[in-house]
C-alpha cells in the first residue's frame, strides 16, 4: 500500500494557494447586491422592454397617439398666435410660423423622453407611491418641456433658419436628456430622499454595520 502523498507535504505548503474562484451564480448575486449596478441593470432592462413594445402600442393605440399629436399642434399654435399673426395650423398637425413648417409626430409629444424618465423611475429602490409621484410631476414637466422646445424650434426656423438643423438635431436633443436627468435627480432629493430602502444592503454582514 503506498503511503498517502498528502501526508509528506511539509506543514505550510501550499498554504498560500490562491482561493478558488467563485462560480458564475455567486459572481453575478455580488453583481447583483451593489446597489449601482442593481440599478443600472434594472433601468437597462426596463428601456429595453418599453423600446420592443413600442412599435406594438404605436400600431394598437394609434387613435391615441394620434390625437396627442393633433393636441400638441393645438397647443403649439395657440401659444404662437398670442405672439404672431404668421401662426398656421393647417390638417395634418403642422404648424406654420411665417413660410416655416413644423410636422408635429410622435417624437415631438415627448414620448421618447417619458420613456427614459419612467425606466429610471421604475429602476429606482423605492415605494410605489413616490414612483407614482415621479410619474405624476415628472411627465407633464416634460410634455411642457417639449412643447417649449417645438414652439422655440419655430421661431428658429422662421427668423434664424441657418442655425435650425444645429438647434434641433443638437442643442434640443442634449437639452432634453439633460431635462430628464435633472428632473429624475430633483425627484431622488425632494421626494426619496430618508427612503430607508435607499442604499439598504441585501447582505446581513453589510447591514449589520
Amino acid at each position: 500500500m503506498s503511503p498517502d502523498p498528502a501526508e509528506n507535504v511539509p506543514p505550510g505548503v501550499g498554504a498560500d494557494r490562491r482561493p478558488e474562484r467563485p462560480g458564475a451564480l455567486a459572481r453575478l448575486r455580488a453583481f447583483w447586491a451593489v446597489p449601482t449596478y442593481r440599478f443600472a441593470m434594472l433601468f437597462i432592462a426596463n428601456l429595453t422592454g418599453i423600446a420592443l413594445a413600442y412599435p406594438a402600442l404605436r400600431l394598437r393605440l394609434g387613435q391615441q397617439f394620434r390625437a396627442a399629436e393633433l393636441f400638441t399642434a393645438e397647443l403649439v399654435y395657440e401659444i404662437l398666435k398670442r405672439f404672431s399673426e404668421e401662426a398656421r395650423l393647417t390638417e395634418g398637425a403642422i404648424v406654420f410660423l411665417g413660410n416655416f413648417p413644423v410636422a408635429i409626430i410622435d417624437e415631438c409629444t415627448g414620448v421618447y423622453e417619458a420613456a427614459l424618465l419612467g425606466a429610471a423611475l421604475l429602476a429606482f429602490p423605492t415605494s410605489w407611491w413616490k414612483t407614482a409621484i415621479g410619474f405624476l410631476l415628472g411627465f407633464p414637466l416634460i410634455y411642457a418641456m417639449n412643447v417649449a422646445r417645438i414652439v422655440m424650434l419655430l421661431l428658429v426656423g422662421r427668423y434664424f433658419p441657418r442655425t435650425f438643423e444645429f438647434m434641433h438635431i443638437y442643442f434640443w436633443q442634449v437639452t432634453m436628456i439633460a431635462m430628464v436627468s435633472t428632473t429624475w435627480l430633483v425627484w431622488v432629493i425632494w421626494v426619496v430622499r430618508g427612503d430607508g430602502r435607499v442604499g439598504a444592503s441585501d447582505t446581513p454582514e453589510e447591514s449589520a454595520g
